[in-house]
């Protein structure tokens, strides 16, 4: 009797929950080891990948009807952007490494005042 009195609805639910997650996972399981369920996934996968492929094809004539860049296109000026945006940071370390060897170079040497060249003018 203490036991009917204690019922947890939540451990119940849970219990529930487990028995339905195994039970469908080992449904699945079953029913993906079919050797007709692979080959038609497999057959699926193909068609999908070649629709997809016509359609990219497809687009990029188009938009090359339209004069206007493709997928491609743009990706080609994205790496060509990334290409030029390394050499300018090449240039700029190698631009700073320069400015502090010739800040160095300046430093190490003392400063000469220029001569005079002139002389000043005597008071009578």
């Amino acid at each position: 009797m203490a036991d009917k009195d204690n019922l947890d609805p939540m451990q119940l639910m849970r219990d529930w929950f487990i028995q339905s997650e195994k039970m469908w996972s080992d449904a699945m399981t079953e029913f993906m080891a079919d050797e007709r369920v692979a080959k038609s996934s497999g057959r699926f996968m193909q068609e999908a990948l070649h629709t997809q492929r016509m359609f990219s094809e497809s687009m990029g004539q188009y938009l090359s009807n339209l004069n206007m860049p493709s997928r491609g296109d743009i990706l080609d000026l994205k790496d060509r952007v990334s290409q030029m945006e390394e050499t300018m940071n090449a240039v700029l370390i190698e631009m700073r490494a320069l400015r502090k060897q010739a800040d160095a170079g300046s430093a190490a040497a003392p400063k000469k005042k220029p001569t005079r060249t002139k002389k000043a003018a005597k008071k009578s």
